[in-house]
């Protein structure tokens, strides 16, 4: 790397070095101290990219596109352009021809018509809170980075698992967390709430991203990532928090994930995906929550139009109709967006909701400007009762 790089490398390390610490933490929260201590990113390892680029990767634009093998560099420089891109180098077998969720799908669930778990869903709203947010996310975000082909990917990747374990075991649940590894140091986290009824062999979906990537400088630069994807990380942990707290025991299965590798071109979701239609794994739909915390002008619930499916889009319209304070508002995010495309192109059903209708709104994202107190708490609430209500009401199989 060319010292030009490196000197700009010092100065977004120090344009990030300062962490707020809350005046308040959940019990189970542990501050991952280490990750804010002078380092010299010359030695550091936390500052050296893993070896998931020692070769070429191959990288698809867009649907039309042919797939191309790329050098780092050159992925580098989609990256700064703002293209966005899904690495498929070790998820080919999802990307054949009339794999996506097009009538002809990998699993044909079904969903609810209609809304019939109103005073559960209510019940467990109640229960939701702006605490655990701020608790989470400070620590969360004083990782200088959590670039998924680092150590800080590693490590903050396990720092979350500790947190998720961390309310199953004082809740006292009998619910599954565990990591699911790849070929780069970031693993994905999957925690499973087993079905207790028929349906027990299928599987519904609650996710969001777990890493965060500086634009320019993506293994040693600064990026908090608060909201690219720190926001959806929380929203949906929350959701979780309350339904361990009510006992939920759904018919289906239920699984929260958090991948990594997002900002790599849907690193994680497409491994994951992957290996459940390998599996021939029965899942209902993936619901997903990438960016929740920022909005400007109209104060909507952004639905992803494309590369999702209509009969998802309507039930998620319904349940924000129902269960939250706020419309939803449709709008296209385009090629490789976010994890939700891995599922839609593994042939699955799948959402992604999202912070405002403006995909580009928040332009802190991918930088050190990307922090907590950028974020709007009371917003994020409502995308938690959003992944609280797709849980009971999609959880609890009412269409036979």
């Amino acid at each position: 790397m060319k010292f030009s790089l490196l000197a700009l490398a010092a100065l977004g390390l120090a344009m990030g070095q300062a962490a707020a610490s809350p005046a308040q933490q959940h019990p189970f929260v542990h501050r991952p101290n280490a990750v804010v201590a002078p380092v010299d990113i010359k030695t550091s390892s936390e500052f050296k990219p893993g070896s998931l680029y020692n070769s070429q990767r191959l990288i698809k634009v867009s649907e039309a596109a042919r797939p191309r093998w790329m050098e780092l560099e050159d992925i580098l420089v989609l990256r700064r352009a703002g293209v966005k891109f899904m690495d498929i180098t070790d998820a080919q077998a999802l990307h054949k021809p009339a794999s996506s969720f097009d009538g002809e799908t990998q699993y044909p669930s079904r969903l609810p018509t209609k809304l019939v778990h109103g005073k559960e869903v209510a019940k467990a709203i109640e229960g939701l809170t702006t605490q655990l947010y701020g608790d989470v996310l400070r620590p969360f975000t004083a990782f200088h980075n959590r670039y998924y082909d680092s150590e800080n990917g590693r490590k903050s990747s396990q720092w979350l698992q500790g947190q998720i374990q961390g309310l199953v075991t004082a809740s006292g649940a009998n619910v599954s967390v565990a990591a699911f590894p790849h070929r780069f140091p970031q693993s994905s986290v999957i925690a499973r709430f087993e079905g207790t009824g028929a349906g027990a062999e299928e599987t519904v979906v609650v996710s969001a991203h777990q890493d965060s990537v500086n634009q320019w400088l993506p293994w040693f630069g600064r990026a908090n990532g608060a909201d690219d994807d720190g926001s959806g990380t929380v929203t949906i942990l929350e959701a979780f928090r309350v339904l361990l707290s009510r006992g939920f025991a759904p018919s289906r299965s239920v699984e929260f994930h958090w991948y990594a590798g997002e900002e790599g071109g849907l690193l994680g979701s497409q491994d994951v995906a992957l290996a459940y239609k390998k599996a021939a794994r029965k899942v209902v739909a993936d619901f997903h929550f990438d960016m929740t915390g920022f909005w400007k002008g109209s104060e909507v619930i952004g639905l992803v139009s494309d590369h999702t499916d209509p009969e998802s889009r309507a039930l998620v319209k319904s349940l924000a109709e129902t269960y939250t304070r706020l419309k939803t508002k449709e709008f296209a995010c385009g090629y490789g967006c976010s994890d939700h495309a891995s599922w839609n192109t593994a042939g699955y059903r799948s959402a992604m909701a999202f912070e405002s209708d403006e995909l580009e709104g928040n332009t802190n994202i991918h930088s050190p400007r990307d922090t907590v107190e950028t974020l709007d708490f009371d917003h994020m609430l409502e995308f938690s009762k959003l992944a609280v209500a797709f849980a009971y009401e999609v959880g609890y199989d009412s269409t036979n």
